[in-house]
């Protein structure tokens, strides 16, 4: 009777607006006390343990570092580096969003900061360019969900830190998935706006320029972009190079990260100023207090499920369906998205990977792999309603209500499938850099 009692009242919570780490605090409470004979004292002590680690350290540091590239012209020098990349073909100012999501996303590893720095900067100029607001923010969402899958990524140390699995593997397994989301977007931004006849390329070029010389005038932009933003594109190589190296740990490079975000906002590309340090410093500190919050009950949340055996009931259940890893991945990727329809990749990856992993070993699949699969799925969470967080930060950028967006997501939702399905069903997609 704890399990549906833990899960109707945090269905009943969420249903009237109570914020998903009360809810989860208080549905676990509620079941602990009237349906069990545990000590409630657990509820502190598995609060404490589940924040009390070096390896989730990572997540508040990664947090504001990547507060400090939004507001310290690091994003900026990111956007000006896409632009030379990809400004040559229809909704080339959308394509720009989509691939500076890519870039950020190797230095922030969170979707929301992505889509908060790379919108605020990308949907003005969109609008600007004749897309439609919704459209703009559609795009700059899921172009942000590729932030949790590329390296660094928050999805990957959560998932490193509950289940034991190597942060560096799971980093290395990343890269190729979230390259492939994000080529993904393009292709279907560069239909849409051929379709819709949004910023095409005959618009920008009134007179042809025969290839020899574009190649030779697009090689010199790129190698001017690089200088002007070399420092910012410097980041992602030592940070990356540090952990694959062996040189620093995920939670040291996070810290590194943090260093040298400062180092580079402050003195070289001076757009940050001490006044505006000190204003991140105290966004970033409310960020991790919500953040910790969640990841301490969402540890007590796991631990009252293991207690009541809801991993061997999920391991029965998906097993009785079938024995075959293929179906039983197929049944897995509907629950992750059902979840993710209703949860932050925070609290579900806690909750959810430690309740898999006994199916997962059980059925020979590499933990490694599934932990992209996961990721990837909560990834297209976030951009779909009722609690798709990179909607509302989208909807908020774009001043726009929601609900505008939601003709323009069904697309993009289609092609993110797409994507999970070969990530899903190809392990060599994640396993053949690990």
């Amino acid at each position: 009777m704890a399990v549906p009692a833990l899960f109707i009242a945090l269905f009943i919570l969420l249903l009237i607006g109570v914020p998903v780490g009360f809810a989860i605090g208080g549905a676990t409470m509620f079941s602990m006390a009237a349906y069990s004979d545990l000590n409630m004292a657990i509820n502190a002590q598995y609060s404490y343990s589940g924040i009390f680690s070096f390896t989730v350290m990572a997540i508040p540091f990664f947090m504001l570092a990547g507060l400090i590239m939004s507001t310290g012209g690091i994003a900026k020098k990111i956007v000006n580096f896409a632009s030379t990349l990809i400004s040559f073909v229809n909704g080339a100012i959308a394509s720009v969003a989509i691939i500076s999501c890519m870039f950020f996303g190797a230095l922030s590893g969170s979707g929301m900061a992505t889509t908060s720095a790379i919108g605020g900067m990308m949907i003005p100029e969109m609008k600007k360019k004749g897309y439609d607001p919704a459209y703009a923010a559609t795009v700059v969402c899921f172009g942000g969900i590729v932030g949790p899958i590329i390296p660094p990524s928050l999805s990957f140390v959560l998932y490193g830190a509950t289940t034991g699995v190597s942060i560096p593997q799971l980093f290395l397994a990343g890269v190729l998935p979230g390259v492939l989301l994000g080529i993904l977007f393009l292709i279907a931004n560069i239909v849409i706006c051929t379709i819709k006849g949004v910023d095409l390329k005959s618009a920008r070029h009134d007179e042809k320029v025969p290839i020899k010389e574009a190649l030779k005038y697009r090689l010199s932009e790129i190698i001017k972009s690089v200088k002007d933003g070399f420092w910012a594109l410097l980041s992602p190589v030592i940070i990356l190079g540090g952990i694959y190296s062996g040189v620093f740990t995920p939670t040291e490079a996070a810290c590194i990260s943090v260093v040298y975000s400062i180092i580079i906002s402050l003195f070289v590309y001076k757009d940050l100023s001490w006044e505006g340090l000190k204003n991140v410093f105290l966004d970033t500190a409310v960020l991790n207090g919500i953040t910790s919050f969640l990841l301490g009950y969402s540890t007590v949340f796991s631990t009252f499920m293991t207690y009541e055996k809801v991993p061997q009931m999920i391991t029965e259940f998906l097993t009785t369906v079938s024995t075959n890893p293929s179906v039983v991945l197929l049944f897995i990727n509907l629950i992750l998205l059902v979840v993710g329809l209703f949860l932050d990749t925070v609290p579900a990856i806690i909750v959810m990977a430690p309740m898999l992993m006994p199916t997962i070993r059980n059925l020979g699949i590499d933990p490694v792999h599934f932990g992209v699969v996961m990721a990837v799925n909560l990834a297209i969470g976030l951009c779909t309603p009722p609690y798709g967080c990179n909607l509302f930060v989208g909807a908020a950028v774009a001043k726009i209500k929601m609900e505008k967006m939601f003709p323009y997501i069904l697309p993009f939702f289609l092609v993110a499938l797409a994507g999970l399905i070969a990530i899903t069903y190809v392990p060599w997609l994640s396993l053949v850099f690990v």
